[in-house]
């Protein structure tokens, strides 16, 4: 039986890193307080180097209605210029039967926004879709068999929060559907604190790293910060919580104006063909590295010299501007190797920029991978019958060479093209 292992490698070269500073208010109740949700999302991201300034306001059960005519939310609201204000409301009114949240929880909702709206025009308002209890709403299962299960209190916690969504041309940070992939895919994951409604860490840290995605646009994965969740669990949570955000980005920010920046890229030689991604965007800028510029939605650019550059895509709209950057080699003296070829090894470029190595032979083996001016990286054990995948962080040309008993059995090259961030 084949086994299948993942070895996460120390970087070849750094990525390339920016900084975004977000200013949120947080208006909600104990979903929000337990664990100081908020400080969760500022320490994520401060480990991937963002800033966070925030405020927060979450008395235990409030609803919409209440905050609407609470005049420490106005406060708060008129407080300055915020980039996002993020509405909690109380964890089960949304999931009532679709005309009792359209009388008790919606009309509220609009005032809200619209309190929002014109403490400044630019701030994008951001639903947070909240998770179903354990086992059901209990205390309304009789009124209301549709929420008497976890699946059918999530199913209407999701419909009402996106409808609240279009209503108000606003966003959502989908921290419920996160919530139900953990729940049916990683079920030893405890999501939920003794009572089975509030948030256990673990549900709250994944609560955070759905915002982080929400708010930054970037993966947490390489966020250092953990809390008290395993270093396992983390990982889970992390990766999760990055897929439900960006893998379906338009199906929480279809109604908003909150500007994503995001590009993608092919090499051919010296020539790179850019492909724009970007969301609720009206002004795009390119730079190359070498201070040619260009507005071109996106654009082909051949460099006049060889040499490693950093290309960055500005986008804006009249109230957000939002950066993404990604780093190119374009190196003149590539190693030049004899291929070895080998039935018993396979390497091939993976998903999300992955060199996977598959070993079909008996024996044990070593691969070591060198990159494009033969620079020696690491030394990877693969044993027999195994594929291992080797995490590759930079874009380009990979050499390797595989060894079994002190002999080269197999040489050859792999390129990446693209990593997946």
């Amino acid at each position: 039986m084949k086994k299948y292992l993942t070895l996460l490698i120390v970087a070849l070269c750094p990525m390339v890193a920016f900084s975004t500073v977000r200013k949120v208010l947080f208006i909600g109740n104990s979903y929000t307080a337990t664990n100081n949700l908020p400080k969760v999302i500022e320490e994520i991201a401060k480990s991937m180097g963002d800033t966070l300034v925030y405020d927060e306001y979450s008395p235990g059960g409030q609803k919409f209605q209440v905050h609407s005519t609470d005049p420490t939310v106005a406060s708060k609201i008129n407080s300055q210029k915020w980039d996002i204000v993020v509405l909690q409301a109380q964890s089960q009114e949304p999931s009532f039967p679709p005309a009792q949240v359209a009388s008790e929880t919606y009309p509220y909702a609009k005032k809200l926004d619209s309190m929002i709206l014109k403490n400044n025009s630019c701030t994008e308002t951001m639903f947070f879709m909240t998770w179903g209890r354990q086992n059901g709403d209990a205390s309304n299962c009789a009124n209301y068999p549709v929420i008497c299960t976890y699946e059918g209190m999530q199913m209407r916690l999701r419909e009402s929060y996106l409808q609240m969504a279009q209503d108000n041309s606003a966003i959502v940070a989908p921290v419920g559907s996160a919530w139900k992939q953990i729940r049916d895919s990683f079920a030893s994951i405890n999501l939920y604190s003794s009572d089975g409604s509030h948030p256990s860490f673990d549900g709250t840290y994944l609560a955070a790293c759905v915002f982080y995605a929400s708010i930054f646009h970037r993966s947490p994965e390489k966020s250092t910060y953990t809390g008290t969740v395993t270093t396992a669990n983390a990982n889970v949570i992390k990766r999760i919580a990055a897929k439900t955000v960006l893998d379906s980005f338009m199906n929480w920010n279809k109604y908003g104006n909150y500007t994503y920046a995001k590009f993608t890229k092919t090499i051919s030689g010296s020539t790179i063909n850019l492909t724009n991604q970007s969301v609720y965007s009206s002004n795009n800028m390119w730079a190359y590295g070498n201070a040619v510029t260009s507005t071109t939605v996106s654009p082909v650019y051949t460099y006049p010299a060889k040499g490693k550059y950093i290309i960055t895509l500005t986008a804006s709209n009249t109230c957000f501007t939002e950066t993404a950057k990604d780093s190119i080699n374009l190196l003149s003296n590539q190693i030049q190797i004899q291929t070895i070829k080998s039935d018993l090894l396979k390497v091939g470029a993976g998903p999300e920029g992955n060199i996977v190595i598959r070993n079909q032979s008996d024996k044990d083996g070593v691969i070591t991978f060198y990159n494009e001016i033969g620079v020696k990286l690491t030394d990877i054990k693969v044993p027999a019958n195994n594929t291992i995948e080797y995490k590759s962080q930079v874009l380009g040309l990979y050499v390797y060479s595989f060894i079994q008993s002190g002999l080269i059995v197999s040489r050859g090259k792999v390129i990446i093209n693209e990593l997946g961030y």
